[in-house]
C-alpha cells in the first residue's frame, strides 16, 4: 500500500491529512495519482490543480511524471494558503 500525505491547505480542503492506497493499475505515476483522487469530487478536483502543489516521492521533490508504487510514501504538499 502507497502512504499518502497532505500538507498545507490539503487537510482542510480535503478533509484528510493521511490515507493508505492501493493504486490502481491505471495509476504508475504521481501526474495519474493526481487524476485518481481528483474523480473523488469538486473538492479534491479543486484543491489538487497540479499548479499549486510541490510533490515528494521517498522524501526526494519530483516532477508529475515520476513512477510510483504501493511501496512509496508520497506526499502532496499545497503552495498556496488555501481558497
Amino acid at each position: 500500500m502507497a502512504k499518502v500525505l497532505y500538507f498545507g491547505s490539503l487537510p482542510d480542503r480535503i478533509g484528510r491529512g493521511a490515507e493508505d492506497l492501493f493504486l490502481p493499475k491505471t495509476v504508475h505515476t504521481t501526474r495519474e495519482l493526481l487524476r485518481y483522487l481528483r474523480e473523488r469530487g469538486k473538492a479534491w478536483e479543486e484543491a489538487l490543480n497540479d499548479e499549486q502543489l510541490t510533490i515528494t516521492v521517498n522524501k526526494q521533490f519530483l516532477d508529475l511524471d515520476h513512477p510510483i508504487s504501493d511501496q512509496d510514501e508520497i506526499a502532496l504538499i499545497s503552495k498556496g494558503l488555501g481558497r
